[in-house]
């Protein structure tokens, strides 16, 4: 009987106030980082969905771009690209002769936006040639 009793005063059941205060600055020590790290994670993987996007369309521009005919690629504008909350402004610049010319090369650059803002998201650019020999 005194040794259950010793047993019972030297192991006491529950928990005290210091060990359960210590615990919660150990668990929110570890958690700040944690949830900083987690909300980056999503953070970036939301610019990456946009700038995927942005690359698509550019790349579907572009193909456009190239099944059009030479006479018919101009500069234009476009908001809300294909449905989408882009907007795409395709420019077109001689870079050689013009538009009466026997011989030229345009420069066709397409940028793509997020509706209603002004960073460019990303540029693509190409160069077509019409009756330009190269290498002679």
């Amino acid at each position: 009987m005194i040794t259950a009793k010793l047993m019972l005063k030297s192991h006491p059941r529950g928990f005290t106030l210091i060990e359960l205060v210590m615990t919660m600055i150990i668990v929110s020590i570890v958690s700040i980082p944690l949830s900083l790290l987690i909300g980056a994670h999503i953070e970036s993987v939301f610019l990456s969905e946009r700038d995927v996007m942005a690359e698509n369309l550019a790349c579907h521009e572009m193909e456009k771009v190239n099944n059009m005919t030479y006479a018919n690629i101009a500069t234009a504008s476009f908001s809300n690209y294909e449905g989408y909350a882009y907007d795409l402004t395709r420019t077109v610049t001689y870079v050689q002769g013009d538009g009466a010319s026997v011989e030229s090369l345009k420069k066709i650059q397409v940028e793509v936006k997020k509706a209603g803002e002004t960073n460019v998201i990303t540029r693509s650019v190409t160069y077509l040639a019409k009756n330009v020999a190269y290498g002679i």
